[in-house]
């Protein structure tokens, strides 16, 4: 979960989700303004938009790793989280009424629900637009960075990839993705929900893919999954750095790629971890 853009993208949510609070502390929705003073407002708006955030922003990082929701629509797949996360929030609105003073009985929660649920959803699918835009604005800039580095010449050396029985070149299909300032030494390729960032030697560019659909483009014996974020190259790796929790690979541009539990023992039987 600790991959998922919307994880990642917490810091960028904080402020509206401060600034959304403190307009409702100020307007008094929901008869807070006769029943409360402007301190009571803002802190249970603000503990209970702060609950309902976390919990949107923790479904939607779940439901990224559910392979059939996440082939949902994001308008669509963010209204759902919305539904199911205004389930506890509605309980949470009335312990912290209780807690502030104002307290509403237990039977009042098939009433709550359904305001809570429409300003849930509101607000998750406002979210997922928004981690959708920045994912595209962020292709945008890696493309048009890539667009400005200079143009590698075609018979530029591949000595650094492995010789020998290494295997052949991927398919067309996937290098036809690539942009050419990045060369054709591929070295990982990166999932950030629909977009697939491809890393070469030579950058780093981010593309509208799926992993599962680039793995599907390429030899099986190019490279290996190691995390389900993560497809590493042969002859990718420069060292490994193991820790009591964690093993990660550094690759030869100094990337760092984790290796999860459920794929640590192929990469360890590819002879990837000796040494």
């Amino acid at each position: 979960m600790r991959e998922s853009p919307y994880v990642r993208s917490l810091p960028y949510h904080l402020p509206p989700m401060i600034g959304i609070a403190l307009v409702m502390a100020v307007t008094g929705p929901f008869g807070t303004y006769e029943r409360m003073d402007f301190v009571h407002r803002l802190a249970s708006f603000g503990i209970i938009g702060l609950l309902s955030w976390l919990q949107v922003i923790l479904l939607a990082a779940w439901f990224g790793s559910i392979e059939p929701i996440d082939r949902w629509p994001v308008a669509g797949r963010m209204a759902l989280v919305g539904v199911l996360a205004a389930v506890p929030s509605t309980f949470e609105i009335i312990v912290v009424y209780s807690w502030l003073g104002q307290p509403i009985p237990l039977s009042m929660a098939p009433q709550l629900f359904p305001q809570n649920a429409f300003l849930t959803v509101v607000i998750s699918v406002v979210i997922g637009l928004f981690v959708e835009q920045r994912l595209r604005a962020n292709a945008d800039a890696e493309r048009a960075r890539v667009a400005a580095l200079p143009q590698p010449q075609p018979f530029q050396s591949q000595a650094s990839q492995p010789q020998g029985d290494a295997p052949g070149p991927a398919s067309p299909d996937f290098f036809r993705r690539i942009p050419p300032a990045l060369g054709r030494d591929l070295l990982a390729l990166e999932m950030e929900d629909h977009y697939l960032r491809i890393h070469t030697a030579l950058g780093s560019d981010l593309v509208l893919l799926r992993l599962r659909d680039a793995l599907a483009e390429l030899a099986p014996g190019r490279g290996r999954q190691v995390h389900r974020s993560w497809w590493v190259a042969e002859g990718a790796i420069a060292s490994v750095d193991r820790t009591a929790s964690r093993l990660v690979l550094v690759l030869r541009n100094g990337l760092r790629v984790p290796v999860s539990k459920t794929h640590r023992d192929q990469v360890r039987e590819a002879g990837w971890l000796a040494g």
